[in-house]
């Protein structure tokens, strides 16, 4: 924002505090979705609709996390480090689970044959 501590607090005292408490509250959702996903993914039943639920909470946040930053304009490489390796690492999850990366079929086609259902 180009903008100081002091510029921010002339503008309104109280300023400060709230984008603390904001970024704070922020951090908070984030961990506690990412606790939460890793709960479901370790202990669920791993089944085409877990598998769907993970691409898209997945491909939505990481994307709205990502690649929002150069459309308001904030660059910083440092910054945007983990999120940019997150998006790295769930793609490579999400292509290695569907069997993409290994030449297999896709997650329900792996399911359905190992259930013994027809194709």
């Amino acid at each position: 924002m180009n903008i100081t501590v002091v510029e921010l607090n002339a503008i309104n005292p109280r300023l400060v505090p709230l984008i603390a408490h904001d970024r704070a509250g922020f951090g908070g959702g984030v961990c506690c979705c990412g606790v939460t996903m890793f709960f479901c993914l370790w202990c669920g039943r791993w089944q085409r609709s877990l598998w769907d639920a993970v691409a898209i909470a997945g491909t939505l946040g990481f994307a709205t996390a990502v690649f929002i930053h150069p459309v308001v304009g904030y660059n910083d490489a440092l910054h945007l480090a983990p999120a940019v390796l997150g998006l790295v690492m769930f793609v490579t999850g999400i292509l290695a689970s569907s069997g993409v990366l290994r030449g297999r079929p896709p997650v329900a086609d792996r399911q359905t044959a190992a259930a013994g259902w027809p194709g």
